[in-house]
């Protein structure tokens, strides 16, 4: 079983939290910030202010911040005030993945004051990449990667079971089977692509359930 990895804060609830803190600080109430942020050219309600200092957004554009730093006068770095790790992508489910910056270094990337910025994945899928990286391997494993997460295994035991099934991991067999459709409209390729990955997702089930990696009533 996957060890469970919590998430970083989403950009939202960040720089929610540090734009209440700014806010009151200067003594400026939801509703004028509001209408500051209209004559802007950012038509964002008191309520949207409001949904977003409650952290109950998860993302925030890039336009957006950037004049509501300008409505406040601050630079953006103040959004991102305190500890720990802030999530810079939308939270993906299978498998459970984001990319991630702590609050520190993002304050100084933004500030200008480091030119560089560490971005991680998640642990899991990290891990597991780097363990290939080690041994000069590249391979794409973002549907093994899935597989991993929903039936709580190692994805380096997935890409194992798949190689013994098809010589390359679960994504590259998907892909392979793909390339071999030829030109289709992006609907069409897509929902065959959902199709392949699910009937080699049944037959990779049902090899891992048959060696004892996967429990049966899985």
């Amino acid at each position: 079983m996957t060890e469970e990895t919590e998430a970083p804060h989403p950009v939202g609830k960040v720089v929610g939290e540090n734009l209440k803190a700014l806010r009151q600080s200067k003594r400026i109430t939801q509703g004028a910030l509001a209408s500051e942020l209209v004559r802007t050219g950012l038509n964002w309600k008191r309520t949207q202010i409001s949904d977003l200092e409650s952290e109950r957004r998860e993302t925030l554009d890039l336009g957006a911040l950037v004049v509501l730093g300008q409505a406040l006068g601050v630079q953006l770095r103040d959004f991102f005030a305190g500890d720990g790790d802030v999530m810079l992508t939308p939270r993906s489910e299978y498998p459970k993945s984001w990319a991630k910056a702590s609050r520190a270094d993002l304050r100084g990337w933004l500030s200008g004051e480091d030119a560089t910025l560490t971005v991680m994945g998640s642990d899991n899928v990290r891990a597991a990449l780097d363990h290939w990286d080690r041994q000069g391997r590249s391979i794409p494993i973002e549907a093994d990667a899935a597989f991993a997460e929903r039936y709580g295994v190692d994805v380096r035991d997935v890409v194992q079971a798949a190689e013994q099934m098809w010589d390359g991991s679960l994504t590259e067999e998907r892909d392979r089977r793909v390339a071999t459709l030829g030109d289709l409209p992006v609907a069409e390729r897509q929902a065959k692509q959902g199709h392949i990955t699910r009937q080699l997702t049944a037959a990779l089930l049902k090899w891992m359930q048959a060696d004892g990696t996967v429990g049966a009533d899985s």
